[in-house]
């Protein structure tokens, strides 16, 4: 699991928001909805109440057989009636209203002062007027079939919220004298009842939006102060802490540290002071050590750079003093191979020239060694073509390889320049060549590839010896260090110098030298040249 990335305030900020946002949001959104839920119940309560009255003065009206008014008064204006039944009294013509058409100038009456409207509905209403819409007809479908005391819903009408309540009507004795296809005690109808609500709608809204306000003023405060207390008592110390240790990593090494703001700061202060006192002695100690060490390195230094410096003018001057006798000698011994003409003479002659040869070998390798180390060499870089010379030097060690019965192959693939030291490129080639001749079986191919790569050349030399264990591929670029040999029962071969003139030779033209197992057996000697930019 992944470890939360960031500065301990993002943290701290993030975990507050992550808590308090969430509880307050919760606790401010379930208030909101106690208080709707609230407006809602009273508005269904006033409703609930309203229809008791109406349905109550209906009763009183319908236990009275009708209530006789004067035509000409206001009270009996406007309601009409499917029917009427007048009385002629000395102080006019009185109409009987019934308990449908109280209530019906009962809602006019509320409708002109905007209070709220309601209507009867029936089932089979003897006045058209009381033929019940879309909503009455799914009130009194569910009172029916549920048995339902009421049924509300809140619509819209010509823009404004509307509350629509409805409450069953039933049919008592008092109804069967006018309404003779009723069966007492089923639903005969509804009240249904229309209370205008935008009102409640606009205050909902208005206090959702106060407690928007609170909780959104609560949440900042509770993030406020409980950030500042933790910068305080938290992150003002932590930074503290911080510069007082990159302080220490740069060798400043305070004696009293103080945080502030808490009794536990304050003593890890004091721990800190503590530490870095002892910090201070220790590299005070530390550094007086170091420099007596140094000291005596030093002086032990400059005695092996002398010693080393001793150790090169030695063996280039005794290499360079070797080579006058050994061409002596060497003179010398092709004398008596002409003259000496026994053949037991000649054998031992044979043997000496080759030690010699192996001896003069070993002094120009010493020779080569030292003046690369000691930087005394002289390079003569110019343009050649690779192909060229490797070509030239095929053809040059291709009798040397006969006499061991192996095969040199090289395909020319086109001019090649780079600038190099012919003579010293040369010298790696060949002496690459005459490894892969002496470790390769006879009857073997040793073959020559030039490659072209992004600004340089590859030069291989393949040959298939023995190979050379991959725990030994680095160390045999080193002096002295020599691979086992083929044909000599694993044992070194060589003096172990030419391998490393090779790497100086190549690292000194800006390459790279490596040797790889070859796939058809045996090793890949690979080394790198610099192309010529018009290359």
């Amino acid at each position: 699991m992944h470890a939360l990335r960031g500065s301990l305030q993002f943290k701290f900020v993030s975990a507050i928001i992550c808590i308090v946002v969430p509880l307050l949001g919760i606790i401010f959104l379930w208030q909101g909805v106690v208080e709707e839920r609230q407006a809602w119940s009273q508005v269904v309560n006033q409703a609930r109440l309203l229809t008791r009255q109406i349905i109550l003065t209906r009763q009183w009206v319908s236990d009275s057989q009708g209530v006789f008014l004067r035509q000409d008064t206001p009270g009996a204006q406007g309601g009409g009636g499917f029917y009427s039944d007048l009385l002629p009294t000395e102080r006019g013509v009185l109409q009987r209203f019934t308990p449908s058409m109280i209530t019906k100038q009962l809602s006019l009456y509320s409708y002109r002062q905007n209070l709220y409207r309601f209507r009867l509905a029936g089932i089979a209403p003897m006045n058209p007027e009381n033929r019940p819409d879309d909503f009455e007809l799914a009130a009194i479908k569910s009172f029916s079939q549920s048995e339902n005391k009421e049924y509300y819903t809140l619509a819209d009408h010509d823009g404004e919220a509307i509350f629509q309540y409805s409450a069953p009507l039933y049919v008592d004795e008092t109804c069967l004298s006018c309404h003779k296809n009723y069966t007492s005690g089923t639903v005969s109808g509804c009240l249904s009842i229309h209370l205008p609500v935008q009102h409640v709608l606009d205050s909902l809204s208005s206090s959702k939006l106060q407690l928007f306000s609170s909780a959104l003023a609560l949440i900042v405060l509770t993030v406020l102060t409980l950030y500042f207390l933790v910068r305080h008592l938290v992150l003002n110390p932590l930074s503290t802490l911080e510069t007082v240790a990159e302080g220490i990593s740069r060798g400043q090494f305070p004696e009293r540290i103080h945080f502030g703001g808490s009794d536990e700061m304050n003593r890890v202060g004091q721990a800190l002071g503590s530490m870095s006192a002892k910090l201070r002695e220790g590299r005070d100690r530390l550094e007086e050590e170091v420099q007596n060490a140094t000291s005596e390195l030093a002086l032990a230094n400059e005695e092996l750079k002398t010693l080393d410096r001793l150790k090169s003018e030695f063996l280039a001057t005794m290499s360079h003093e070797l080579r006058s006798p050994l061409t002596s000698i060497r003179g010398g011994l092709d004398y008596l191979r002409r003259t000496e003409t026994a053949s037991d003479r000649q054998d031992y002659l044979q043997i000496m020239d080759k030690n010699l040869r192996r001896l003069v070998h070993l002094v120009t390798d010493i020779f080569d060694i030292t003046r690369i180390e000691a930087d005394k060499i002289e390079w003569n870089f110019g343009p050649a073509d690779m192909s060229e010379l490797v070509g030239e030097i095929v053809e040059i060690m291709t009798p040397l390889a006969e006499e061991r019965e192996l095969r040199l192959r090289f395909l020319s693939p086109g001019p090649m320049t780079a600038m190099v030291d012919v003579e010293r490129i040369e010298q790696v080639i060949v002496n690459l060549t005459d490894n892969a001749i002496k470790y390769s079986p006879g009857g073997g191919l040793v073959s020559f590839v030039l490659l072209r790569g992004e600004g340089e050349f590859k030069i291989q030399v393949r040959d298939q010896g023995p190979g050379i264990p991959a725990e030994a591929r680095e160390a045999i670029f080193k002096k002295f260090h020599t691979a086992p040999s083929s044909g000599h029962s694993g044992k070194p071969g060589g003096t172990g110098l030419g391998l490393a003139i090779c790497s100086q030779i190549v690292r000194a033209h800006g390459g790279r030298i490596w040797v790889e197992d070859n796939p058809e057996g045996g090793s890949i000697f690979t080394f790198t040249l610099p192309a010529r930019d018009e290359d």
